[in-house]
């Protein structure tokens, strides 16, 4: 094999990296950019309080199985 067909070779797959690399980096720059601001949160309103009274531990227990 001559030296003239490796270089022809490395040259080629070089030029074909590139191409492929300027493809996608205009596809990632044709990509739509989403806004930060855009979608505002609303305003939060503050939790009602609840009942004053203790809860018991059996009443504690019984949530906490109701959850699993």
């Amino acid at each position: 094999m001559s030296k003239k067909s490796k270089v022809g070779k490395v040259l080629a797959v070089g030029l074909i990296a590139g191409v492929v690399a300027i493809l996608v980096a205009m596809w990632k720059a044709s990509k739509p950019i989403e806004d930060p601001w855009e979608n505002e949160p609303g305003v939060a309103t503050p939790q009602e309080p609840l009942d004053s009274r203790e809860a018991s531990v059996e009443e504690i227990r019984e949530i906490i199985e109701d959850d699993k």
